[in-house]
């Protein structure tokens, strides 16, 4: 199990209430049967037991009233909640109401010498069952939206393999320290977050980011807790611990998100103080109506119990707020972390999206995109020789040029005396030749260049590709091109989002060359493109674009400044970003269309479950009081109660469907719908 305790709204699992609540529903419902029997046979003509009929009617109301207690009890809480927020009354407050005063009259027509048929005692008891059951259609509908992460917080092992003075230890999760060297075999799962210092091998991080590729990770590489080792053995150093590891913050921002309050849910207690002593007053005065035309007053009663039981304010919310929990799980099983229910909604309202480029549209470090040998020099010797020599230098462009190498399986040439010029570039010797690694100008002072080579390095040049110059034993060997290269998925991912209506702008602060290269390779025209900005000038360029419309800015920790100033700053990558109000956890563009798509069938939703919740608050409480009563058409209490089940259980079934929402569908160029009713 996870070592750390969510705190505030996040602190228990939802599922957790579902066995108690169920208990107290089965036993109610039990003592419920016979209740109905009892109270409502002689309505209907069912025959009763002889010894409950005649003289004896009395103790038909007895043995009911001795049924009912024991539900009230079980129930009790609607009461206890009732009165102590009777200041600030709330949903508890009308079902106490309508189900006490049921109770109330049941217990003064007992003993009274004109007992009427009906005592209302059913009545009182199956108020307070169907509000547990919209409790508990409730509750299990928020465990199965957070159900995945339920299951992340259980992947993580109760105990972790140390190594300290060179020894194995297997320590309890809680004694794992930052900084610890903890051994990870095959098969087994990260305990907590850290880096690869030692070994090779492939994980499984669908559980985390929702990718279903296993991810390579080598010396430098970063692991999370709840990933599962496919391959190798590791020898990790710990970073992140507990509480802080990021499937511990994934599940407690998601629980978080899924609590909050949304501005409907906020409404719904903004009126509450007015909604039900509203509806308090108007089953007052409904009581009275009814009294003032004549009918009896179990008539008048029944009339006004009905609305106290119809009647709800959290039915708004819960229009709301199940769906903000399904789009928060959703999400999360996708690996695109809302941090608060605003930026989920606020996210597929957005008029345009703005883009970094180093490690949004491109991998965010130089690659070896080409490589020009000579004659004597073939090309694959050219990269063995270029990259013993960087092999001495930590410059980004010599670090490409090992990458390169490693790839293609080159053996380093052995290079000795190595000398760096900072700026310049660097020379060494090789089997006792003097070979050198830098600009034109560097390498021209050590040999001549040949028209090709200088023809190829400012082609290079000009498309904002950086030309690394060789030469060997005073003769030109070749130059090697190194460039942030575009990723792969970058033009479809920005093809999506143009296919949700968002205008799409890449800023950056590189060449204006380097700029309309990328641009050029992702489907970016001109006047999309926005280039040679200084950081100042990117918030301010950010400020501009925001006067067409609300304005999201996707970027990793290089444009930390942009994203907090973005009307939703969108962040790549697991690392902690403060200034984010939502995390693609896969690094993944493509993820922020499926982002759009979340934010726009969650809003789709809340806007059906709210028109219908609005009819429903108008419609139901009007029917409760009678208004068809010239029709011959009433509802009985229970009646009122079953139809507000009936409908709980209709708006969140129908907002479940979202938990099956696919936010990345085959073709990137139409967007999704939220599935059909």
């Amino acid at each position: 199990m996870q070592n750390f305790e969510p705190t505030g709204a996040a602190a228990a699992m939802p599922g957790s209430a579902v066995p108690q609540i169920k208990r107290r529903l089965v036993i109610s419902a039990c003592l419920l049967i016979p209740l109905f029997y009892l109270g409502l046979g002689a309505a209907f003509g069912l025959p009763l037991p002889p010894f409950l009929t005649g003289d004896n009617a009395m103790w038909c109301g007895i043995v009911q009233l001795v049924l009912t207690v024991p539900v009230c009890w079980l129930n009790r809480s609607y009461f206890i909640n009732g009165c102590k927020s009777i200041r600030a009354p709330g949903p508890d407050t009308l079902v106490a109401l309508s189900s006490g005063a049921a109770l109330v009259y049941g217990i003064i027509a007992i003993f009274t010498q004109d007992a009427p048929q009906e005592l209302f005692l059913p009545s009182a008891a199956a108020i307070l069952i169907f509000a547990a059951a919209c409790q508990l259609l409730e509750v299990r509908f928020k465990a199965q939206a957070m159900a995945p992460l339920h299951s992340l917080a259980e992947r993580i092992p109760e105990t972790a393999c140390v190594l300290r003075s060179r020894q194995q230890y297997t320590v309890p999760l809680n004694e794992v320290a930052v900084g610890d060297i903890f051994l990870i075999r095959p098969g087994d799962v990260m305990p907590v977050d850290g880096v690869v210092i030692d070994g090779e091998t492939t994980v499984d991080e669908s559980a985390l980011t929702g990718a279903a590729a296993p991810v390579a990770k080598h010396k430098g590489s970063t692991v999370y807790a709840a990933t599962a080792n496919q391959g190798g053995a590791l020898i990790c150093r710990a970073t992140r611990i507990g509480p802080d590891s990021t499937a511990a913050q994934l599940v407690h921002t998601v629980q978080t998100t899924a609590a909050a309050k949304v501005p409907l849910s906020s409404l719904a207690d903004k009126v509450r103080s007015v909604f039900v002593p509203a509806v308090i007053g108007i089953a007052c005065v409904v009581l009275i109506i009814w009294l003032l035309l004549g009918q009896s007053f179990a008539f008048a009663l029944a009339r006004a119990i009905s609305v106290l039981a119809v009647s709800s304010p959290c039915v708004l919310a819960l229009a709301a707020s199940a769906a903000i929990m399904s789009g928060a799980s959703v999400g999360a099983r996708h690996g695109i972390v809302f941090k608060t229910a605003a930026s989920l909604q606020s996210i597929g309202t957005l008029h345009t999206a703005v883009l970094d480029k180093a490690g949004t549209i491109t991998n965010g470090e130089p690659e070896v995109v080409t490589i020009v040998g000579t004659r004597s020099v073939p090309a694959k010797f050219l990269l063995g020789m270029a990259a013993g020599l960087e092999s001495q230098s930590q410059d980004p462009l010599a670090r490409a040029v090992m990458r390169k190498a490693a790839a293609e399986n080159i053996k380093l040439s052995a290079v000795k005396d190595v000398t760096i010029l900072d700026g310049q570039g660097l020379t060494g010797k090789m089997a006792g030749k003097v070979m050198a690694g830098g600009s034109a100008e560097f390498i021209a002072a050590q040999c001549e260049l040949t028209p090709d080579l200088q023809q190829a390095g400012e082609q290079l040049a000009a498309d904002g590709i950086a030309p690394l110059y060789f030469s060997l034993d005073g003769h030109a060997a070749g130059l090697i091109g190194v460039a942030d290269a575009v990723k792969p998925a970058s033009k479809a991912a920005l093809d999506a989002l143009k296919a949700l209506g968002l205008d799409v702008i890449l800023l950056t602060g590189d060449s204006r060359t380097n700029a309309d290269r990328i641009a050029a390779q992702v489907g970016l025209d001109d006047a999309h493109v926005v280039s040679g900005l200084a950081p100042a000038e990117l918030e301010a360029e950010l400020r501009r674009l925001q006067t067409n419309g609300p304005a999201a800015m996707i970027g990793s920790t290089s444009a930390a400044a942009a994203l907090a100033c973005a009307d939703v700053g969108i962040g790549m990558g697991a690392e902690p970003l403060p200034a984010a109000d939502v995390m693609l956890l896969r690094d993944d563009l493509a993820d922020a269309a499926a982002a759009v798509r979340i934010s726009r069938a969650v809003d789709a939703r809340i806007a059906q479950n709210t028109r219908m919740a609005l009819v429903y608050s108008v419609l139901l409480p009007l029917l409760a009081a009678g208004v068809l009563y010239p029709l011959n058409f009433v509802l009985h209490p229970i009646d009122s109660v079953i139809l507000m089940t009936l409908f709980v259980a209709w708006l969140l079934s129908g907002t479940a469907r979202l938990n099956s929402f696919d936010p990345k569908p085959a073709s990137q160029s139409e967007p999704q719908k939220e599935p059909a009713e």
